[in-house]
């Protein structure tokens, strides 16, 4: 068990209030002793203060309370890139991925009007950080429309709304510029933090499209449209994140400008149309895009392990011989990232210290590129996780925490919060 020790409770909360640019000698600050620190190679035991919910390796003035960390392993919290917040009794949703050890959530689709339900008790220090795109861009009929129209019926006012506000309210579908042009305005009113396209089969895109009925919701954008969202995105200083599935939607993508591919290309199928390239993985690393792992989504469990010996491993070693940054993500609604990170130790494509990176260095600040986290050093948020075990020597021991801290606040997945 960890002893703590309080010494002065009130000026602890007001301490953790707020993050701010460390200083060399805070006036006040808690101590964790006794710790294994993560600094992103191996585990160093080390003694770290908090102060005004940021890192000191200097010890403050005056200690007001001591925490023993007795040995236990600690981490940069964990991250979900690829996530869709559907359902709006989102207390369930933060206790789960608080659980988990997930403080930075990146949603690659929603309403502004879930948003809006959500977002009250989001983005502080009892819950996680998030992100979302908002209303992703696809063809009439495209992917994920047929998702929303299969989705069992919403009660009362809920059901009339996606009935009636479909596009522009949850998805936007357009063939033209000049449908892109009717919706912008009403995209950016509802302050999306990156911009979302969907390419599928992009290659046959032509033949989908005019036969819209046989192939509703297997299809996506016209990758054409790709360069120009992008344009207007980056204009507005938004990224771009891309819905993919074979390797020409990847291709399209990442020549279309993208910033940031959702998933990796893999499906059921001929294993050819999935496959990169080195001159794909080269590409990619020349337009600095990043990639998305979220292998669970599939669901299918003898899919996933066919997946994974051949599309997933040519693909993932591609992605790593040209070093294009691969990230966490599971994209399965009602769950966290923590099984997509098992799956990914099963398959043997990564040692456990490449994907304890993966997960709390790379994946968070990819998220969250203008701050200070993933890293346990001074001046970054004073945001960990205590493990009882070392994830090096096995990857299961992040399932094991024994400590949260956000932002200097000690954080208790099971609290009410309101």
């Amino acid at each position: 068990m960890f002893v703590i020790k309080y010494v002065a409770v009130a000026m602890l909360l007001a301490a953790c209030a707020s993050v701010q640019q460390t200083t060399p000698a805070p006036a006040h600050g808690v101590e964790y002793r006794g710790g294994l620190w993560f600094d992103g190679n191996r585990f160093s035991p080390r003694t770290m203060y908090v102060a005004d919910g940021v890192f000191h390796s200097s010890r403050p003035q005056q200690v007001d309370s001591v925490v023993d960390l007795h040995g236990g392993y600690v981490v940069p919290p964990f991250s979900d890139a690829h996530q869709h917040l559907i359902d709006p009794r989102i207390d369930m949703t933060i206790r789960a991925f608080l659980s988990d050890g997930i403080f930075y959530v990146k949603d690659q689709g929603n309403a502004p009007v879930m948003r809006r339900m959500i977002d009250p008790l989001l983005n502080r220090p009892s819950s996680f950080d998030y992100i979302s795109a908002n209303q992703g861009w696809t063809s009439p009929g495209g992917h994920p429309v047929e998702v929303i129209k299969r989705a069992p019926p919403m009660p009362g006012p809920m059901m009339a709304f996606v009935r009636d506000s479909l596009d522009p309210g949850i998805v936007n579908q357009v063939d033209t510029k000049a449908d892109i042009d009717r919706r912008w305005a009403y995209f950016l009113a509802g302050k999306p933090d990156f911009v979302k396209v969907y390419l599928l089969t992009s290659e046959d895109y032509a033949r989908r499209r005019s036969e819209a009925l046989r192939f509703e919701g297997n299809r996506g954008i016209d990758p054409a449209l790709v360069p120009y969202i992008v344009e207007r995105a980056h204009a507005a200083g938004l990224q771009v994140s891309a819905h993919v599935y074979t390797a020409a939607d990847f291709r399209a993508a990442v020549n279309g400008g993208v910033d940031q591919i959702a998933h990796l290309p893999g499906g059921k199928g001929a294993d050819s149309i999935y496959m990169l390239t080195d001159a794909d993985g080269a590409n990619a690393a020349a337009h600095h895009v990043t990639v998305i792992t979220t292998l669970t989504q599939h669901q299918d469990s003898a899919l996933i392990y066919r997946i994974l010996r051949t599309q997933s491993a040519n693909n993932i070693n591609v992605l790593r011989r040209h070093n294009v940054p691969i990230l966490i993500g599971s994209d399965v609604m009602g769950a966290t990232a923590a099984p997509e990170v098992a799956l990914l130790a099963q398959s043997g494509l990564f040692t456990n210290l490449e994907l304890l990176r993966m997960w709390s260095v790379t994946t968070p600040q990819a998220i969250f590129p203008n701050r200070r986290i993933g890293v346990l050093a001074d001046g970054y948020e004073a945001s960990f996780l205590v493990l009882r075990a070392d994830p090096i020597a096995d990857i299961a021991a992040t399932r094991s925490i024994a400590m949260r801290v956000k932002q200097g606040v000690f954080v208790d997945p099971a609290a009410k919060r309101r």
